[in-house]
């Protein structure tokens, strides 16, 4: 199940019937793509309204470009040649887990995480291994507990800062588990979705570290281009041949209209970074409001745009609470058995890329409702 999506639907439904629901369920930008990015966009379907198809694996400029982000951004050297443009990282994961991965290899996440990374594994026949983290450690893996887990492996899948808790891996963490993956001859993925979005110290890539591991990131969060369905994935040598056939059979290429307004997109990250100002701005109210909702245990994310609840002095049931809380209080949010299926019951993911108003009013309701 996905009900993060389910609940998007049925709020969706009832804001079209008139009700004034305050929307802290779904992840996803507030905002859409900066209008200089979006003018070249629209230049590009006035001199070539064609829009035919690109190479499967992208058009070599975008590749390129992203490959210059990560010197620009991270320090980090990429290679244009193992960047892989896909429809949406959802896509991209499809093409990860089939090209890295035989029927039956055992892939670790660690929960709480990100409900499609199980569900599209099992539908390829992997088997799922669970990890269970530690809010002491910001519910993020170590290796001294990847270590002391009592399962093994042949692939992890990483993400920092998180979905749902918003939480970041610190870079000595990051690049010991890299190290770690690369002695055992374990795939790390590492999801890095929510790269830009951080309050302090930015997110460093998996890539800084090893030439083994495959890093995802999307276009849909950063870069606010969400229903543009548009990611990236980059791949070790051994893989790129693999990547691309696949690619080509599955997708045929990703959407052309998309990767000329990804290309440009990268000449506006002032735009994008008031964005996450924003953001910050949210979850600054948040931090301050929640308490006084009721809510004592949540985690101070330092990334993404969500924070992670721990409810169980008020619930032990996440889907009914967060049910009560859209029907009563008429808020969204997602229950944390979307994210945790042991341990989730006792908790909910609360999104703040919302206009600070509807913020704070949703603030409001929530502490008269549970007065």
């Amino acid at each position: 199940m996905f009900r993060a999506l389910d609940m998007m639907r049925e709020v969706n439904e009832r804001a079209a019937a008139g009700e004034n629901i305050m929307r802290m369920g779904a992840g996803q930008p507030c905002f859409g793509a900066p209008e200089e990015a979006l003018d070249y966009a629209r230049a590009t379907i006035t001199s070539d309204p064609r829009q035919g198809y690109t190479e499967a694996v992208g058009m070599l400029s975008l590749r390129e470009r992203i490959a210059q982000h990560y010197e620009e951004y991270y320090g980090a050297k990429a290679n244009p040649a193992n960047m892989v443009i896909s429809v949406g990282s959802s896509g991209g994961f499809l093409l990860v887990f089939l090209a890295a991965f035989d029927a039956g290899d055992k892939i670790a996440i660690t929960t709480p995480t990100y409900p499609a990374y199980r569900n599209i594994l099992q539908t390829m026949n992997l088997q799922v291994v669970e990890i269970e983290t530690l809010a002491k450690d910001n519910y993020q893996p170590t290796v001294e507990l990847l270590e002391n887990c009592g399962q093994e492996f042949d692939g992890l899948i990483i993400n920092s800062p998180s979905n749902p808790a918003g939480t970041m891996l610190s870079d000595n963490e990051l690049e010991k588990i890299c190290n770690w993956c690369d002695e055992k001859g374990i795939r790390l993925i590492s999801d890095e979705a929510y790269h830009g979005i951080t309050y302090g110290k930015k997110a460093q890539t998996a890539l800084k570290y090893s030439d083994n591991v495959i890093v995802l990131n999307t276009f849909s969060k950063y870069f606010a281009m969400t229903g543009w369905r548009l990611g990236w994935v980059s791949v070790p040598a051994d893989l790129q041949d693999r990547m691309k056939k696949l690619a080509e059979s599955l997708f045929v290429s990703p959407p052309t209209i998309s990767q000329n307004l990804a290309y440009k997109i990268f000449d506006h990250m002032d735009v994008l970074d008031s964005y996450v100002a924003y953001y910050h701005k949210n979850r600054d109210i948040l931090m301050t409001e929640l308490p006084k909702a009721g809510f004592k245990n949540f985690t101070n994310a330092s990334g993404a745009f969500y924070v992670y609840a721990d409810v169980h002095h008020l619930t032990n049931n996440s889907e009914d609470y967060c049910r009560r809380m859209l029907d009563e209080a008429l808020v969204s949010t997602t229950p944390g058995v979307d994210f945790d299926v042991e341990r989730g019951h006792q908790a909910i993911r609360i999104c703040y890329a919302d206009s600070t108003e509807n913020i704070i009013e949703a603030c409001t309701r929530l502490k008269k409702w549970q007065s």
